[in-house]
């Protein structure tokens, strides 16, 4: 029973402050990412700071979209929009499908 409150305490809670705290805890990782790869280079350690940053600020960016059915920022938007993150947005984005090519009919066909 305890362990059930706990839980959901810990789902208010990310429900409530999750959006803003994912952001700037992942801007902050990002930050750090970007000064590791500027100075030992881009290796394993620094590329995966800087990929967990990114999931951080894109997820408290999802939390957001997800309560409010709108984007908080354009920059979100923007990258909720991308071909293959699209698929995992929560409300609507500027994704536009792209047309197919269809080849004219020829001879051999």
């Amino acid at each position: 029973m305890a362990v059930a409150a706990l839980i959901a305490i810990g789902a208010l809670l990310i429900w409530a402050f999750g959006p803003i705290t994912a952001r700037l805890i992942g801007a902050l990782i990002i930050f750090e990412g970007l000064l590791l790869i500027g100075f030992t280079g881009a290796g394993p350690l620094p590329v995966a700071i800087l990929a967990s940053g990114i999931a951080a600020w894109l997820l408290g960016h999802w939390i957001w979209a997800y309560k409010h059915k709108t984007w908080r920022t354009r920059l979100a938007l923007n990258a909720y929009s991308l071909p293959g993150l699209h698929h995992l947005a929560p409300t609507g984005t500027n994704r536009t499908p792209h047309a197919t090519v269809k080849w004219p009919i020829t001879a051999l066909d």
